[in-house]
């Protein structure tokens, strides 16, 4: 089944129409507000860790939560900086140390970046000003893709799966 989207506003809130209607979640994160500057402490002009990510409550019906994280602004197409998936779902945040605490294996995995890596790729534009998504993802199901799979393999795999999205968006551009 096919869902039609609306989406709104900078942060693009989208709310399924139709039967199987998406839900939305609230994400923020504490160290930028949405369609604001994500400090440079979470960029390769400083620590290169991602900021931390917190959402709101999700469809009761959740077996699973989903991250991603890229930058549609990126000269040779959209750059994939994380794609994190298997997170339980009474997970309410993302805090940057998570993301150095993951092993091979956990529940909580991570697929390979735009960079070629797995986990996070650091905000570093080339050059000028780029929008950066934080996208949250309640899923029915718990995604069964091996270890390091692209964010490609883990979008389509979300298919059909999602009951809630939320997003934020940052804005970086090198000093």
């Amino acid at each position: 089944m096919r869902m039609l989207r609306s989406c709104i506003g900078v942060a693009a809130v989208c709310v399924g129409l139709g039967a199987g209607a998406q839900e939305s979640i609230k994400v923020t994160s504490s160290a930028f507000a949405d369609g604001r500057e994500i400090p440079s402490e979470y960029t390769c002009e400083g620590t290169g860790a991602p900021p931390p990510l917190a959402w709101g409550s999700v469809p009761s019906a959740t077996k699973s939560i989903a991250v991603l994280v890229d930058d549609p602004d990126a000269p040779s197409g959209t750059f994939q900086h994380l794609a994190a998936f298997n997170l339980p779902p009474d997970r309410r945040s993302l805090p940057t140390e998570a993301m150095k605490s993951i092993a091979p294996g956990a529940a909580l995995q991570t697929g390979r970046n735009s960079a070629g890596t797995v986990g996070f790729a650091p905000i570093c534009p080339p050059s000028g000003r780029h929008h950066y998504r934080f996208e949250v993802l309640a899923l029915d199901t718990t995604l069964q893709l091996p270890a390091a799979s692209d964010a490609l393999a883990i979008r389509t795999a979300t298919r059909g799966h999602v009951l809630a999205r939320g997003e934020l968006t940052g804005v970086f551009g090198k000093r």
